[in-house]
């Protein structure tokens, strides 16, 4: 028990300074660079060296008591502003995934709208070039109409350019909003099942492995939002010292990116767990699934979690 719980301690320990000391210092040093330097002499890095040699010949500054004092401030701030990071990282996500709060729903409307109108531009498109390719390879091309651009048969290119604005058809404002919804959608398209009931009691019949995965994929998620918070704290500094400006963009730009990638990884595993376990999921509710999940069995399993509602 001892060695568990000093094992425990080491990895609190690490996770503490890890997620909230170090960020947290990172952006005060930023901070206080900005308040010395400014606009006017941002790259100045002599002005900030004798700034700090400065504060380091204080006197007051070799007393322990000013030392200690110091450093605990330090990082009780630096903890704060992790907190805040944290917590503005949830407001991100939120903004992400499409659920934006009461003042901003008539622009999320306005947006899902135009995202729709181009989503449904873009399927129309593939599906004329699905149509003309089918009756040009039905004729042996000699009936059917030439198209007048090539691409206009390219239907593995306008699938793909339909898909990157969203797998079906636009009901959030954002592509990571709509990600997820078309999970749902898909898997209730292909076996009737409703993946909101459904998805607790999958949860609970899945390995460990697949946790695991499924886990690492909705960590990375919230941590890419916090990064992203992150970018947003440094447009603070950024309105006095303009290469905190780039900081903001780089960590921003980086951190959606990698929220897509997230969105995506874990919006496929889900879909994967239904395909590889949706069988033992109508084992386990007493439905026959010998072969394959079929939209029958997947129709069943949705009126029994559904409990009639």
């Amino acid at each position: 028990m001892t060695t568990f719980l000093a094992t425990l301690g080491g990895k609190l320990a690490d996770t503490w300074v890890s997620l909230l000391v170090l960020p947290g210092l990172l952006y005060l040093a930023v901070t206080s660079a900005a308040s010395v330097l400014g606009h006017r002499h941002a790259l100045d890095h002599r002005l900030l060296t004798a700034r700090i040699d400065a504060l380091a010949d204080d006197p007051a500054a070799h007393a322990p008591g000013t030392v200690v004092v110091f450093g605990l401030l330090l990082l009780v701030a630096a903890a704060g502003v992790s907190r805040l990071a944290a917590a503005l990282g949830a407001g991100v996500e939120r903004l992400w995934l499409g659920d934006w709060p009461a003042p901003l729903r008539p622009a999320a409307r306005a947006l899902t709208r135009r995202r729709a109108t181009r989503w449904e531009a873009a399927d129309a498109a593939h599906r004329r070039a699905a149509t003309a390719r089918a009756l040009l390879v039905a004729s042996d091309g000699r009936d059917a109409p030439a198209p007048e651009e090539p691409a206009a048969l390219d239907t593995v290119g306008l699938n793909e350019a339909r898909n990157r604005i969203a797998l079906t058809r636009p009901a959030r404002p954002t592509w990571m909003g709509d990600r997820l919804i078309a999970a749902d959608a898909r898997v209730h398209r292909t076996y009737r099942i409703d993946l909101v009931s459904a998805w607790p009691r999958l949860w609970l019949l899945l390995p460990d492995t697949a946790h695991t995965e499924v886990q690492a994929a909705r960590s990375a998620l919230t941590a890419s939002a916090r990064r992203a918070a992150w970018g947003l704290l440094y447009t603070l500094p950024a309105l006095w010292w303009w290469p905190a400006a780039l900081i903001a963009a780089v960590t921003w730009t980086g951190a959606w990116r990698q929220g897509r990638v997230a969105v995506h990884e874990f919006a496929e595993l889900v879909e994967s767990a239904v395909d590889l376990h949706g069988r033992d999921l109508a084992a386990a509710l007493g439905l026959p699934c010998e072969e394959r999940l079929t939209a029958a069995t997947g129709l069943a399993i949705t009126r029994i979690l559904r409990k009639g509602t």
